[in-house]
């Protein structure tokens, strides 16, 4: 049964009503006083041209009217009753705009509209009826060639070519020029052309695909250069060009990555692009339910542009995820809510206007995808399978699915839910320490908790889906650090939503690289003639603070992996000897980690924390380690207990592990702290309402035992919950299989 979006005429009827929406907004009609004399002069105007910005918004306003054509006119590139009624909809509009103040009412403007809705019948209703898979036509373009010429239209905004020797130089100086462009853009950037190699790769053998990926961006590049009002810059080029290159390097080994990589970084650009410049207030701000409102104020061409993103965007993650193998409805769901709480964070962010907008753009998108195929096209040639390299003698990889369940969403929102209470009521205690009331966003506002819980979930999911995704790959022991790397930068994104800027810099050192290196020549004399010429702290702060954050996330996730392959719950199929070199690999990694978050730390907040010696002459970090390697291993037990004589075991690990964990916190912190004309110790900073009033020594006993207890259960919960909502394919297969 089809549906009103699944043909041209259901999208028509969306597209007017924006028209309408966007000509005759703020639909305050004042009417002249002499109508016939405001018509007379409608009629008098007789100039065509109004002004290159007029006459192209004109144009691109009815473009889609016309690219939106009927079933029954499929086979002629011009049909009559579309134009003739796209027509008559732009006269009502300028008869309507006589009566709106702030609006000029010409026939010009209807002349152009025309033309917009003539180019959109001759040059995109094919595009539209292949995209749309109309059931009255013939599918005859697919992802191959759509996917990259939607790349290209937003890459080549306004779509007002200029061959102007004037216009060139000043493109190329701005090309020249230090790019004023950030992380979020360069991801996105990235991602854009991983996601049109995948397309091309939909419909071409692997060595044509890249070819034509080349020749894609090098018409990207043309396009940005010999099109008015836009500019190319070189770490966009750079970013082009790294994303061509990881293209020819997974095409080569490993394909199926590929949308995998895409999809992430994709998902990880629009949420950076949408928490810039992560710069958060106490004070929320309004949230604009008004659609496009807006887009129809200050620049209508970086309007367009932002607008035009937003869709490809939703565009590129829908399709690579189907792609992947996912539901794109499914995907569609999280990413409208995903946008809608990124929106909802702009509110705290300075800067920033928390708009409904982007929502109903990606609503819109995915209405319009969800009956679309993400597989290969019917060109796409087919290749027989090439023969294994060498026999596989254990057990293959299994393919890790996402499965929902009725009981599987009730306890995950019951877990969530229970989070959220307890930490709302915890932080408004008497006696709780200072520094975690200051910790969250807006003084500890619901939202901001209940996205702090999620981050306390995703501690314990975290570290299991990068353990199941690590064992996917080849070489588990290679794949594991960039799996627990991906699962930090998810939890710094988590905790950028909910605590506040202060407390993130507090942990993990504010960003100085850019300062160090240019005025203290911390790198040398050519780091700091590139810092200064081609990297400016724009570009810098956002890299710095994400390589903080990793270091410091990545030691406590990865023992926490380390458990889980221990104790077999996320990777059974993993031999020994990779789990041995995974381990391997991880020690120069945690080394390293150690040297960026603590040697090398911009703060002393946790470094006066840490003794400086300690029992049987340690020093407090290796205690501190030993405590993470405690709690990792108590986690992955609960983790995996579902059995009541498994419960019974992981009850009795954690009896034991609770006093040890006690006994490795005090010997790892420092006994006396002096700072401000106090002196308290480490646990007292950590677990006291504040540094004046000393608590107990069984006060904070008992408040570590509870802290403990929480961290456990939550991070178990995470666990149980990674592990019931992806099971292993391979294994329902072979039961039907065997059926």
């Amino acid at each position: 049964m089809r549906t009103p979006f699944q043909g041209a005429g259901g999208w028509r009827l969306v597209v007017g009503a924006l028209i309408v929406y966007g000509s005759l907004y703020p639909f305050r009609f004042e009417w002249p006083d002499s109508l016939a004399a405001a018509l007379h002069a409608l009629v008098a105007d007789s100039r065509l041209w109004s002004g290159r910005g007029d006459v192209a918004g004109n144009l691109l306003l009815f473009l889609p009217w016309g690219a939106l054509q009927p079933s029954g006119a499929n086979r002629a590139r011009w049909d009559g009753p579309t134009f003739a009624s796209g027509l008559a909809l732009a006269l009502a509009l300028q008869l309507l705009q006589i009566g709106l103040p702030g609006r000029d009412a010409a026939l010009s403007d209807v002349f152009w509209n025309g033309a917009g809705i003539l180019a959109g019948q001759l040059a995109l209703a094919p595009v539209v009826r292949a995209f749309l898979h109309d059931e009255a036509g013939p599918r005859r373009l697919g992802p191959d060639v759509i996917l990259p010429l939607l790349w290209l239209t937003v890459m080549a905004l306004p779509l007002l070519p200029s061959l102007d020797w004037h216009a060139l130089k000043s493109h190329l100086r701005i090309f020249l020029a230090p790019s004023p462009i950030g992380v979020p853009e360069l991801a996105l950037a990235y991602g854009s052309v991983l996601v049109v190699a995948c397309a091309l790769r939909s419909g071409f053998p692997p060595g044509r695909s890249l070819l034509l990926l080349a020749l894609v961006i090098g018409l990207a590049a043309a396009a940005k250069l010999l099109t008015l009002h836009n500019a190319l810059y070189r770490a966009e080029v750079l970013a082009w060009g790294l994303a061509w290159a990881s293209s020819v390097i997974l095409l080569k080994t490993r394909p199926q990555a590929l949308p995998t990589l895409a999809f992430a970084v994709m998902l990880l650009g629009l949420s950076l692009a949408a928490l810039e410049p992560f710069t958060f207030s106490g004070t929320a701000r309004t949230f604009n339910l008004l659609p496009f409102v807006g887009y129809l104020r200050g620049d209508m061409l970086g309007n367009l542009r932002e607008l035009a993103l937003t869709a490809w965007v939703a565009v590129a993650i829908l399709w690579v995820g189907g792609r992947m193998g996912g539901n794109v409805a499914g995907i569609g769901v999280f990413l409208v809510a995903w946008v809608l709480l990124l929106e909802l964070a702009q509110m705290w962010i300075r800067g920033r206007s928390a708009d409904i907008t982007p929502v109903l753009t990606t609503l819109l998108v995915t209405l319009a995808m969800r009956g679309m195929r993400p597989h290969a096209s019917a060109a796409a040639p087919q290749r027989a399978p090439s023969p294994a390299r060498r026999p596989h003698t254990g057990t293959p990889p299994q393919r890790v699915a996402l499965r929902f369940s009725r009981p599987l969403a009730l306890g995950g929102l019951a877990a969530w839910g229970a989070a959220v209470l307890a930490l709302s009521w915890l932080i408004r205690q008497p006696g709780v320490p200072y520094n975690v009331r200051e910790l969250f966003i807006a003084d500890g506002h619901p939202l901001a908790v209940a996205i702090f819980s999620l981050a306390l979930l995703w501690l314990g999911a975290g570290g299991w889906l990068a353990v199941s995704l690590a064992a996917r790959a080849r070489h588990f022991w290679l794949a594991l650090p960039g799996a627990l790397m991906l699962s930090a930068l998810v939890s710094l994104l988590l905790l950028a939503l909910s605590v506040t800027r202060e407390s993130l810099m507090d942990i993990a050192g504010s960003s100085n690289l850019h300062w160090m290196v240019v005025n203290r020549l911390s790198w040398g004399q050519w780091w700091a003639e590139v810092f200064r010429d081609a990297l400016g702290p724009q570009f810098v702060a956002p890299v710095e603070r994400l390589v903080r954050y990793v270091a410091l996330y990545l030691p406590p996730t990865a023992f926490l992996a380390v458990a889980l392959v221990s104790t077999k719950a996320a990777a059974p199929h993993v031999r020994g000897s990779d789990a041995l070199k995974a381990v391997a690999v991880l020690v120069p990694v945690l080394w390293l980690c150690k040297k960026i978050a603590f040697d090398w730390s911009s703060t002393d907040n946790l470094n006066e924390l840490i003794a400086q010696t300690g029992a049987f002459g340690l020093g407090g970090g290796a205690y501190l380690y030993l405590l993470l390697a405690v709690v990792a291993f108590n986690m992955a037990v609960l983790g995996q207990a579902s059995r009541p004589r498994t419960l019974v075991i992981a009850a009795a690990v954690t009896a034991l592990c609770l006093p040890a964990s006690w006994y490795l916190l005090v010997h790892g912190l420092s006994p006396a702290v002096e700072k401000y004309g106090l002196i308290y110790s480490g646990v007292q900073f950590l677990l006291g309402a504040d540094r004046s009033a000393t608590l107990p020594e069984h006060v904070l006993q008992l408040r570590w035992a509870a802290l403990y207890l929480g961290l456990q259960a939550v991070g178990a919960a995470g666990v149980q919950l990674a592990r019931h909502a992806f099971r292993r394919a391979g294994t329902a297969e072979a039961m039907a299989a065997s059926r």
